[in-house]
C-alpha cells in the first residue's frame, strides 16, 4: 500500500474538503435563513414602502454575512490549486 503523502491530490483533497465544506454549509444556511426571511416578509400587510425598505435591509444583512465565507472559500480553492500545481510540478520527471 503506498504512502500517503500531503502533496498528492487525494491527500489535499482530505486537507481542504472538510474547510470547504463548512463554508459551504454556512453560506447555505445564510441563504436558508435570508429566503425565509424574505418569504415572510413578503407575505406579511406591511406598506409596500416599508417593505422594500426591510427588503433591503435584508439584502445588505445577507451581503455581510456571506462575504467572509466567501473569501475563505476563494482562499481555500486558490491555496489547493497552487498546492496542486506546485505539486504536479515537482512530482513529475521533466520530459
Amino acid at each position: 500500500m503506498p504512502n500517503a503523502r500531503i502533496d498528492q491530490p487525494e491527500a489535499l483533497a482530505s486537507v481542504f474538503g472538510p474547510a470547504i465544506d463548512a463554508e459551504l454549509a454556512v453560506l447555505a444556511s445564510i441563504e436558508a435563513r435570508y429566503w425565509d426571511e424574505r418569504t415572510e416578509l413578503e407575505l406579511s400587510a406591511i406598506p409596500i414602502p416599508a417593505k422594500e425598505h426591510l427588503r433591503q435591509q435584508l439584502e445588505d444583512k445577507r451581503k455581510m454575512a456571506r462575504e467572509p465565507h466567501v473569501l475563505r472559500l476563494a482562499r481555500l480553492h486558490e491555496e489547493a490549486t497552487m498546492r496542486t500545481m506546485f505539486t504536479m510540478k515537482t512530482t513529475h520527471s521533466p520530459l
